[in-house]
């Protein structure tokens, strides 16, 4: 049987925040909790200075609906394993809140799921393509149910983000994100990676800084002479930051690792299904302000695309291709990044893979599919129903949803007049045809 995946086009009316809500009806996702179930709701906050990921109110009215369906509902996000903004939970919550997501604006608690440092997490087991177990964030496990809501754009590691990403990354604590980065891996880790010192050039590189202050625990550091660069692979603990500055070329990704990667995203994600239960769990995917990057970068370049709608499904893997079927079929926006020069694949064109030849390397944007299909997270073959829109009132403010506004406002206005004092008013001075001529 085919998954269904159910969608709306991105034109007004209704809005985007509407749209997620009668998705989550027409997709029956209310079915994945009981009445008085534990929800998490898991979502990107945004990085800091990022201004791509979902807004509050989309969020905040998926929460309404879990409320609504008698679930418990919390907005949740992990830590990074890389040193940025959202490295420790007081980090991660100050740039949320900056962002918009608190309680206030979303409806429900958000919550760091991983804690303070991100090792507050619950080992899973999976038969994985690339690994046994993983860690999955612990206020995540212990919910009964979750409810994905991704921003679906590029990723810099994963070719696209969706929801195997948003499962297999975001749902991991910190100590499962290396696991599924690959870090220590033993034939895949930064043991494989070629480590040239004589490249590095000290003080005379612009993250200099970076490089002497980055590990916390000093397995790579920066001496006064030659060779600047030094590395203890017994310390290090895989938080994959120095790996992040390969650009330089002391550190050399083996060829072909790039398309590993974000298969491993897949792995993760399989482990989620695990400890919630296949049926605990349903994905929306906002295919609108569709970035080259992921939300975890501290900006957001031109959208690459034309917004494309809503989806919703309980399959992570069909409403991740139903995604890249429609990215593929449509032509890239003007001064966007598949027009930068030299972009392999024609990415640019209606027809055209676009997230696999927009990164600074070719990486396949089937990886994380074809992976998620061997380990069970989904199926690719997959039934797109377009969803018919709710009545008018539905998802308006829950006051007005049965009475217009100027019902609730008749005795104010009756008794302070709205009329204003009738010497406001001159004739016009001023022609339509004055008006509307170009200047």
């Amino acid at each position: 049987m085919k998954a269904k995946v159910y969608w709306f086009d991105a034109r007004a009316p209704p809005s985007y925040v509407e749209k997620g809500q009668r998705l989550f009806e027409e997709a029956g996702l209310a079915e994945c909790f009981n009445k008085g179930d534990s929800v998490a709701i898991k979502a990107h906050c945004g990085d800091w200075n990022n201004t791509g990921y979902l807004r509050p109110n989309i969020v905040a009215g998926i929460v309404e609906m879990v409320k609504e369906y008698g679930g418990e509902p919390f907005v949740c996000d992990t830590t990074t394993l890389y040193w940025r903004t959202r490295i420790t939970e007081q980090d991660l919550l100050k740039t949320a809140a900056r962002n918009g997501y608190t309680e206030a604006t979303l409806g429900c608690p958000f919550i760091v799921a991983d804690g303070d440092i991100g090792l507050n997490d619950v080992k899973v087991d999976v038969d994985g393509n690339f690994f046994r177990s993983t860690y999955i964030a612990r206020s995540i496990a212990n919910a009964d149910a979750m409810i994905a809501l991704s921003h679906f754009k590029g990723h810099g590691m994963g070719s696209f983000g969706g929801a195997i990403k948003n499962l297999g990354i975001g749902c991991c604590s910190k100590r499962g994100k290396v696991v599924t980065h690959l870090m220590l891996h033993p034939t895949l880790g930064l043991g494989s990676w070629e480590f040239h010192p004589e490249k590095c050039v000290g003080k005379e590189c612009p993250v200099y800084q970076r490089c002497t202050e980055d590990c916390p625990v000093d397995a790579f550091w920066l001496t006064e002479e030659k060779p600047y660069a030094h590395r203890d692979l017994e310390k290090c603990m895989g938080c994959i930051d120095c790996g992040m500055r390969r650009g330089c070329g002391v550190l050399v990704r083996p060829l072909g690792h790039e398309q590993i990667y974000p298969a491993a995203f897949a792995d993760s994600a399989r482990a989620v299904l695990n400890v919630l239960g296949e049926e605990h769990v349903g994905f929306i995917n906002y295919a609108i302000d569709i970035s080259p990057e992921c939300d975890c970068a501290g900006h957001s370049d031109n959208w690459i695309l034309p917004n494309l709608g809503i989806f919703a499904s309980k399959d992570m893997v069909a409403i991740d291709k139903a995604c890249l079927d429609m990215v593929d079929e449509s032509p890239a926006v003007p001064n966007s990044r598949p027009f930068d020069e030299g972009k392999p694949g024609e990415p640019w064109m209606a027809g055209h893979e676009k997230f696999t030849n927009i990164h600074a390397v070719v990486i396949s944007q089937w990886s994380q599919i074809n992976a998620a299909v061997r380990v069970g997270c989904g199926s690719l073959d997959y039934e797109l129903v377009e969803a018919s829109p709710a009545p008018s009132l539905r998802f308006m403010m829950p006051k007005f949803r049965n009475h217009y506004p100027g019902y609730w406002d008749r005795r104010k206005f009756r008794l302070q007049s709205l009329r204003p004092d009738p010497s406001c008013y001159r004739e016009p001075r001023m022609t339509v045809e004055e008006l509307i001529k170009k200047p």
